[in-house]
C-alpha cells in the first residue's frame, strides 16, 4: 500500500513541477552553434516536500545517483541529443524532466522508471490546442551507458518542428520506494548549487543547428 502511495505522490510532484516550468518565461540569450557544454556543480543534490517545491530545501549529497556532474547537447544533422552523467549510478526510481523551447514551440519531455511500476518516455506539446498533447515521435530514444552514469537521450528534429535553435533545461528527482516519509530528491543538472524554492529549472543559452 505504501509503495502505491509513494508512486502517486511522485506523479503529482511531477505534475506541479511542470506547471511551474511551463509558466517560466522566455528570456533571450547567446546562441551557441550545434554543441554545448554544462559542467554542473558537485553534491548539490535538496530534498524537498513532495508536491511542495516552495517548501525548505535541505542539502542531500549522498544522494550521488541524481547529482549531475555534465550536460552535453548536440544539435546537428536530424537529431538534439542531451547526454547527462551523474556522479554515481542511476538506479531505482529515476524521473527526468526537461522543457525543450524552440521559435515556435515549447515542449516536455519527460522520463520515468520506476522498478515493477512504469518505464516510460515522452514528449508534450504544452502549446497545442489539441485534447492529447503527446507528440508522436518515432526514433525519440532513452539509453543508458553500461556504468549507468550517462543518459543519453536522442531527439529526432522533425518532432521539434526542425528549429533553427533549442533550449532546454534537464531535471532529475528520485524517491525512496520504500520508506515512509514525504521527501523527494531533486538535481537541477544547469544550475550551479541548490535548485531554485520554486521548481523552476535554468534554461540553457539557444543552441543553433549545426
Amino acid at each position: 500500500m505504501h509503495l502505491m502511495t509513494s508512486v502517486r505522490r511522485t506523479v503529482a510532484a511531477l505534475t506541479l513541477s511542470t506547471a511551474l516550468v511551463a509558466g517560466t518565461a522566455a528570456l533571450a540569450a547567446p546562441a551557441h552553434a550545434e554543441r554545448w557544454t554544462h559542467d554542473d556543480a558537485v553534491g548539490d543534490v535538496v530534498r524537498e516536500t513532495m508536491g511542495e517545491p516552495g517548501a525548505e530545501l535541505t542539502p542531500a549529497p549522498e544522494r550521488t545517483g541524481i547529482d549531475i556532474t555534465r550536460v552535453v547537447a548536440n544539435h546537428k544533422g536530424r537529431n538534439l541529443t542531451i547526454k547527462v552523467r551523474t556522479r554515481g549510478a542511476m538506479k531505482g526510481a529515476l524521473m527526468s524532466m526537461s522543457m525543450i523551447r524552440t521559435p515556435s514551440k515549447r515542449l516536455i519531455l519527460m522520463s520515468s522508471r520506476i522498478p515493477m511500476f512504469s518505464n516510460s518516455l515522452d514528449l508534450y506539446d504544452i502549446n497545442t490546442k489539441r485534447k492529447d498533447p503527446i507528440v508522436r515521435c518515432p526514433g525519440l530514444k532513452r539509453t543508458f551507458d553500461k556504468s549507468r552514469t550517462v543518459m543519453t537521450t536522442t531527439i529526432p528534429r522533425s518532432c521539434l518542428g526542425n528549429p533553427r535553435w533549442v533550449r532546454f533545461n534537464v531535471d532529475l528527482s528520485t524517491i525512496d520506494m520504500l520508506a515512509d516519509d514525504d521527501y523527494s530528491y531533486r538535481e537541477d543538472g544547469l544550475r550551479d548549487g541548490r535548485v531554485s524554492r520554486f521548481g523552476l529549472a535554468k534554461m540553457s543559452p539557444k543552441i543553433k543547428h549545426g
